[in-house]
């Protein structure tokens, strides 16, 4: 378990507290080396693969195509890569942890960080000169370089301005003037983290230039408001109305009394002070599956075969697009609520630590766990395997 002072080999030995002190959500940071002891997982030709496959979100961007800053979108075919210009274009394929589980180990290194806000990993390939053009991110990034070079341009949120360019599909800043000292070129290990709203620029340097991009989910304050008036909304009083119990005053009738407002934001403050169902949605939609259409249903009956199965010895393991976490509950403080892939459970806050082991590690063996101990447990794995955050490993073999 790591601690604050910990070195992390993905920051290049640096301390957890000294990133999150002086980098994190503050300023850039150039990793040398921090991407050591992970192989490949898939080659170019095998992304461009991927990216043909009905179910895979990918794209191809040129700069100088059919119009400037050409945008294309998956699946693709033979005859797309066939036609592609040699030179200055990117493939993106987005969320290549979902289906190249080796990559799965990648975003555990980055557990120092909430795993809960861990979005997925977009791989891009680039030939010499390739960019989708400076742009800026409304969250975290790390950009690691696992093949080939890439040179990278950096402003800071005072340093340009969000004009982009008119009448393309892309987001591209108009007026992007480079840095000289933020510029880096990083080589296969080496790693650039971008906190939120800092503008940037990659560019392959040659034909064998893959970045993957580990983003961390970042929802509005506007979401956030938005998903408390959902759940708020199904809970209408229609008797509730507006009643302010002001004095009366001589204003003219045409006037609304400043006591008038100060009652309707009263009212709208107890509504929104419901710490449980901020909770309920922040929990809900950091753990939503990025794409429910691939989430299996289990039925009552697979449900209770795979606990059989799990108390029998069979192995489990965690996906690498399950999204797991959890918090105290505020209305219930001996307990703990545990979010799985949009759904979540009531379980007893003795069973945090097994919760933890749970999103720590990838595999699984339960005949070790002694079910009468406690009455949760039971319910607690039902979900877990109910909303597909532990899959039996010999079925996903056989898949």
């Amino acid at each position: 378990m790591s601690t604050l002072d910990s070195p992390i080999s993905i920051l290049g030995g640096m301390t957890i507290r000294t990133f999150m002190e002086e980098y994190w959500q503050q300023k850039p940071l150039v990793i040398r080396g921090g991407l050591v002891d992970f192989p490949l997982p898939l080659e170019a030709d095998e992304l461009a693969g991927l990216s043909m496959e009905e179910e895979v979100e990918s794209r191809i961007v040129i700069e100088n195509g059919h119009t400037p800053w050409e945008l294309q979108q998956g699946p693709f075919n033979e005859d797309t890569f066939a036609n592609l210009p040699e030179t200055e274009w990117t493939l993106l394929v987005q969320a290549v942890d979902h289906w190249v589980p080796e990559i799965q180990e990648l975003k555990e290194r980055f557990h120092f960080l909430p795993s809960w806000r861990l979005d997925d990993v977009m791989v891009s390939y680039a030939t010499e000169g390739g960019s989708v053009g400076p742009h800026f991110d409304q969250y975290d990034v790390f950009l690691i370089q696992v093949a080939g070079a890439r040179r990278w341009q950096v402003l800071s949120p005072s340093q340009y301005k969000d004009a982009p360019i008119k009448d393309i599909q892309l987001h591209i800043l108009s007026e992007f003037t480079p840095d000289s000292t933020q510029e880096y070129d990083l080589q296969p290990g080496d790693i650039l983290y971008l906190p939120p709203n800092f503008a940037h620029n990659g560019r392959a340097l040659d034909n064998d230039c893959m970045t993957y991009s580990i983003g961390f989910r970042a929802p509005s304050i506007q979401d956030a408001l938005t998903g408390m008036h959902d759940q708020l909304i199904e809970e209408t009083d229609e008797k509730r109305r507006f009643a302010a119990p002001g004095v009366f005053k001589e204003l003219h009738h045409a006037a609304i009394d400043s006591e008038d407002i100060q009652y309707l934001h009263s009212e709208l403050s107890k509504l929104l002070n419901q710490p449980e169902k901020l909770l309920d949605w922040l929990g809900q939609n950091m753990s939503d599956v990025k794409y429910p259409e691939f989430q299996k249903t289990l039925t009552a009956e697979e449900v209770s075969q795979a606990l059989n199965q799990a108390k029998s010895g069979a192995a489990f393991f965690r996906p690498g697009d399950a999204r797991i976490c959890y918090a105290e509950s505020f209305t219930h403080p001996e307990q703990i609520k545990v979010f799985c892939n949009g759904d979540n459970l009531l379980v007893d806050k003795s069973l945090e630590s097994l919760i933890q082991a749970i999103c720590d590690q990838v595999e699984f063996d339960f005949t070790e766990l002694d079910f009468s101990q406690h009455a949760d447990l039971e319910p607690m794995l039902r979900f877990l395997f109910q909303a597909q955050g532990l899959v039996e490993l010999i079925e996903n073999e056989e898949l």
